[in-house]
């Protein structure tokens, strides 16, 4: 429809240049202050719709992985206790036991066992590293009476392996002792 009408004024220009007749250079103006807008209409027009049609999912996603993230480096503490009062009980000594063992074998640390003490203090970090993800995969499990297990065997694994260096210590100074009693 625009090209007839397009080329209805292109016929009949000379036509309406007759019927109306307009200043000298009308039309030269005219152009150049149409053109004139055009090219300012250009420049100043920025879309914010666009722009935020970009910045604001970006933000929602941003915020999304912040929070997701946050949320997985802020581990929350399961107890056996949450599955059964028994098995927090016995969670409870066990802990209450490693403690004590560990400040028994710290306290018998001398330079002659110093090797000994050290690895056994090793072995009982890589043992309480596997408890830490025997509770994670606890509470992604939802209670799993395998993974309970594994938790429980953990703990007395731990024990064992402190009760083991201590006995170990035990029998270091009593063979210096009585190798030294031999001396005398």
């Amino acid at each position: 429809m625009e090209d007839k009408w397009k080329e209805f004024f292109e016929k009949s220009k000379l036509q309406f240049r007759n019927e109306f007749e307009l200043p000298k250079g009308h039309e030269e103006r005219f152009l150049q202050k149409l053109n004139e807008q055009e090219s300012t209409k250009k420049k100043v027009t920025i879309n914010y719709w666009k722009i935020a049609a970009v910045l604001i999912p970006i933000c929602m996603l941003s915020i999304y992985f912040v929070l997701e993230f946050d949320s997985e480096s802020k581990p929350t503490q399961v107890n056996l206790a949450d599955y059964s009062p028994e098995l927090g009980e016995a969670e409870n000594y066990f802990a209450y036991m490693i403690k004590e063992k560990v400040k028994e074998v710290k306290a018998l640390e001398n330079p002659e066992n110093k090797k000994l003490v050290d690895h056994s203090l090793n072995e009982l970090d890589a043992l309480q590293k596997n408890y830490t993800q025997l509770l994670k995969d606890l509470k992604q499990s939802g209670g799993n009476p395998q993974v309970i297990k594994s938790v429980m065997t953990n703990l007395q694994l731990q024990i064992e392996v402190l009760e083991s260096v201590l006995n170990q210590i035990e029998i270091k100074q009593e063979i210096k002792q009585t190798s030294d009693e031999n001396i005398f």
